[in-house]
């Protein structure tokens, strides 16, 4: 049983709270779109890749490559100088046994920036883009340490063991809670991404060439207690949709941050104890957004997990997923 999985609460605030005592935050409501693209993995295709969930700018398509494609954007996240897009693998869940799937309710999606090991020296550069953990992983080895994906029961005080599948074995008395963190050393030039590691030999812990900035990482809750009333006890009655397990745990980012804002951010992960707010040339943190947002590219693919199923099926490519272990990337 894949006992490192799930955290005890206390270890999981501890590891929280040593992670985030330098950050800023962005949090999105809910996902303003559900669809089977990937514009990193899968450019362009409506057949490869599994369903994902996406949250902030709704100008991403399966073709966005550059962080200008998101500029006239509409977002739900609560910052408007924030138009990056951000997503994972859709959550599901079963009532009847299996038979079909249908998307867990979500809480809050939030997106945390933090310091680090060491301070952040440059901004996100633009049309950065970011991978974390491995789709295609089917057990405990193939999850990247430095990724650090956990699936917990937020704050419950006695956390249920993990299943067979890494998934809390037992009802949540909370949310059903997922972290994973990005690399956060970057090479300006090349836009190649890794994680910082002593190892490096250098001041900034990064690889030689690499500057360090700031540090994202997802944290999502999800609420099962109306979709599943009953709860349940044993193996999970849900899954993602890149796999039954965890270990497929992985998320995706283009940068669409203002230049502005990119840069304002450096100075918030200076402080060491104090959430601060990220503004820009789009206005403050916080301020709400008045437009409605809308799939940029309604004809083509699908928010359909069974019909996702089915189209994976036909594609005549093996199927693929980016790994965030700490060696160079570039997407």
């Amino acid at each position: 049983m894949p006992s490192s999985s799930i955290l005890s609460s206390g270890a999981a605030v501890a590891l929280f709270a040593q992670a985030a005592i330098a950050y800023t935050q962005v949090n999105v409501p809910v996902p303003f779109m559900t669809k089977n693209i990937d514009p990193i993995v899968f450019p362009g295709s409506f057949d490869k890749s599994h369903l994902h969930s996406f949250f902030g700018a709704d100008g991403v398509t399966a073709s966005t490559n550059k962080s200008a494609e998101l500029e006239n954007s509409c977002t739900n996240a609560d910052n408007p100088n924030d138009l990056s897009i951000y997503w994972v693998p859709t959550f599901l869940y079963t009532k009847d046994g299996g038979k079909s799937y249908e998307p867990v309710p979500l809480s809050r999606f939030s997106a945390y920036y933090n310091l680090g090991e060491t301070p952040a020296e440059v901004p996100f550069p633009q049309d950065l883009k970011m991978v974390a953990g491995k789709a295609e992983g089917t057990k405990p080895a193939d999850m990247p340490a430095e990724a650090k994906i956990e699936w917990v029961c937020e704050g419950m005080k006695n956390p249920p063991a993990p299943d067979k599948n890494g998934f809390p074995s037992k009802t949540c008395d909370t949310h059903v809670q997922t972290l994973l963190y990005f690399p956060q050393c970057v090479n300006e030039a090349t836009l190649e991404t890794a994680y910082k590691d002593r190892a490096h030999g250098t001041p900034n812990w990064c690889p030689q060439g690499m500057k360090s900035m700031p540090q994202l990482r997802f944290s999502i809750r999800y609420d099962l207690r109306k979709a599943l009333p009953n709860g349940w006890d044993g193996v999970a009655p849900f899954k993602q949709a890149c796999g039954d397990n965890i270990y497929c745990s992985h998320g995706d980012f283009i940068n669409g941050w203002t230049p502005t804002a990119a840069k304002n951010m450096v100075a918030t992960t200076s402080d060491k104890y104090h959430f601060a707010a990220v503004d820009g040339d789009r206005g403050k943190a916080g301020e709400k957004q008045t437009c409605k947002q809308k799939d940029a590219d309604p004809s083509h693919g699908t928010a359909d997990y069974a019909e996702s199923v089915k189209l994976m099926g036909k594609r005549s490519v093996e199927a693929a997923g980016w790994t965030s272990r700490n060696r160079f990337l570039k997407i």
